[in-house]
Parts: structure tokens; C-alpha cells; sequence
């Protein structure tokens, strides 16, 4: 049986460009395709589930927050990136602020000072059962192996023989 792929609007079409002569200074919300050669001061966002692009050139500046499902990052943002979906950072692409995504491109030469997180919208909302992870696995005296946590598949021992390794 075949399966038609799903197709989904990545705002392959640009409706809406802000020039390279343009300063805007407040948020800015749109939906489709976005593409900033100018300056923005404000947030800039697109409903998540929308599939809207936002293209930043290398001209283009953006002061704030950037919360759009598909990010292309080429110019300048200083300001905090959550793209849901989508972001690529091409070779002049400056963030000075934490990426959130989903999926990640990223070409040689693209700066960023800030923090990396991948996100999982297919995970949002589920709380995990198993109880986190502790940084040491506490060792059975005498055993050399690994305590289970409850509902926790068994840990690997390290190390050979019989010998207890703590520390």
C-alpha cells in the first residue's frame, strides 16, 4: 500500500520582505514566508504548526526574540531563536542568544554565543516514568555491580572480575 507524504507549508513562497532601508521598531507576527534585509527591534513570531519560514540576510539585523517554526539565519540576531520545526544557520549567521529546535543545520563559519537545546514537539507534554538518572551509579558493596533504580533496566558494570569499585 502507498502512502501519500503530507505535505507541509515550509513558506516556500516569500509573501513579505522588510527592505534593507527598513528599521522597524515593535513586534512583528506573520504567517507563510518572511524574509528581513532590514532591521527589526521587537519579537518576531509565526504560529507554531504553521510551517512559516523566516529568511534573515546577511543585512538584516533582529533585536528580540525570534519564535517561528522554520528559521534560515544569515545576518544578525540578538535575541533568544525558538524555531519549532526548522533552523539553519548559514556560513554570516551571528546569534548572540539561546537556539531552541527541532532539527538543526548549521554551515562552517555561522557564530553563536549562547546555548544549544533541542526540542521535541512530538515529546511535549509527556512526563518520562522512569525517575531521572543519577550522575554515579550506586555500587552494591562487595558486588562490583551497579544498583537497579526501581523500573530501570539494569546498568552495565565497568571495569573486571570481582573487584568493588567505589570512589
Amino acid at each position: 500500500m502507498l502512502h501519500k507524504k503530507r505535505k507541509v507549508n515550509t513558506g516556500g513562497t516569500l509573501e513579505t520582505m522588510i527592505g534593507s532601508g527598513t528599521s522597524i521598531k515593535g513586534d512583528v507576527t506573520f504567517e507563510g514566508g518572511l524574509r528581513i534585509d532590514g532591521t527589526v527591534e521587537g519579537t518576531v513570531s509565526a504560529p507554531d504548526g504553521s510551517g512559516s519560514r523566516l529568511v534573515i540576510t546577511d543585512q538584516a539585523e533582529i533585536r528580540g526574540e525570534v519564535h517561528v517554526p522554520n528559521v534560515v539565519i544569515n545576518g544578525r540576531i540578538i535575541g533568544n531563536v525558538h524555531a519549532s520545526e526548522r533552523l539553519e544557520l548559514h556560513a554570516q549567521a551571528s546569534v548572540e542568544g539561546d537556539l531552541f529546535y527541532e532539527v538543526i543545520q548549521m554551515e562552517e563559519g555561522a557564530g553563536i554565543t549562547g546555548t544549544c537545546s533541542h526540542i521535541s514537539t512530538t515529546n511535549q507534554g509527556k512526563a518520562s516514568a522512569l525517575p531521572p538518572k543519577s550522575e554515579k551509579p550506586e555500587v552494591l558493596e562487595g558486588t562490583g555491580k551497579a544498583a537497579e533504580a526501581p523500573g530501570e533496566a539494569p546498568a552495565k558494570a565497568t571495569g573486571g572480575g570481582s573487584k568493588s569499585q567505589t570512589g
